[in-house]
């Protein structure tokens, strides 16, 4: 715990330093979630039938995917951090440190995770409260569930960026799929649209990935819409979370076996 308090000390620096950063990311959170109410109250105006839930629970679940954001992309820290490595030519640094990388990285991005859960979660629920008829988890039940199922879905994000940083020891860079990387999350996680209203074949392939698990699961279980039973859901999250951490450990043992420093 004191290596995560130590990481959370350096967040909470960081964001004292960059004031102007934080202020503007804040006020475009803000924005991004007043937006999404705004296109789902005008989408229901135009077909209030078409979705399947009642307007306020469609609207919170937009809502809370733009909230989201900025505090379940802490968990890319080690995507970013193993890339910028590689490209350097520091990653032996890391192989010499007498510390375990992956718990590393995994006490890096769970600080930056709370911080970020302060910093604009809590501003984040209070706009929404107050001015987009923000509603409470659909029961004590929901609530509950929704937190386990939040950091299960932190772990399973950092798994999978994890594992896209290290696919730069083999490319040298990451830009030339980020961009599709990205794209696929993004639709395939319900961040933006629940999943629930895609074709049924669509739906197939998405369901069989780990993305959906990020957003779409806790979020579904927060407005009280899962698809599948609370324990079921949770189960299939953590399942994910421990075949990703038995996949990290692979390829870090197969790293540190067959890298190549890059760079001076």
């Amino acid at each position: 715990m004191r290596v995560i308090f130590a990481f959370l000390r350096i967040a909470f620096h960081d964001a004292a330093i960059y004031r102007i950063d934080f202020w503007a990311r804040l006020l475009s959170t803000f924005i991004m979630m007043y937006a999404s109410y705004s296109l789902w109250a005008i989408l229901y105006r135009q077909n209030p039938d078409a979705f399947g839930l009642d307007l306020a629970r469609m609207t919170t679940y937009g809502v809370l995917g733009m909230l989201l954001i900025p505090i379940l992309e802490a968990a890319t820290i080690a995507q970013y951090y193993v890339a910028d490595q590689v490209r350097e030519g520091k990653l032996e640094l890391d192989l010499m440190k007498p510390l375990d990388f992956l718990l590393h990285m995994l006490y890096r991005s769970a600080g930056e995770f709370f911080v970020q859960l302060l910093l604009f979660g809590l501003p984040g629920i209070i706009f929404a409260y107050l001015f987009l008829g923000f509603r409470p988890p659909a029961s004590w039940q929901a609530g509950l569930g929704f937190a386990i199922s939040l950091a299960l879905g932190f772990l399973i994000f950092f798994g999978v960026s994890l594992l896209m940083g290290m696919l730069a020891v083999l490319t040298l860079a990451i830009g030339s799929y980020n961009w599709a990387y990205w794209s696929l999350v993004r639709f395939t996680s319900g961040q933006f649209v629940p999943l629930w209203i895609l074709p049924p074949a669509l739906a197939a392939v998405v369901a069989v990935l780990p993305f959906k698990s990020i957003y779409f699961v806790p979020m579904s279980i927060y407005i009280g819409a899962q698809q599948d039973s609370l324990g079921r859901a949770l189960l299939s999250q953590a399942s994910w979370v421990a075949g990703l951490f038995v996949l990290g450990r692979l390829a870090w043992a197969y790293i540190q076996r067959r890298v190549v420093v890059q760079g001076g």
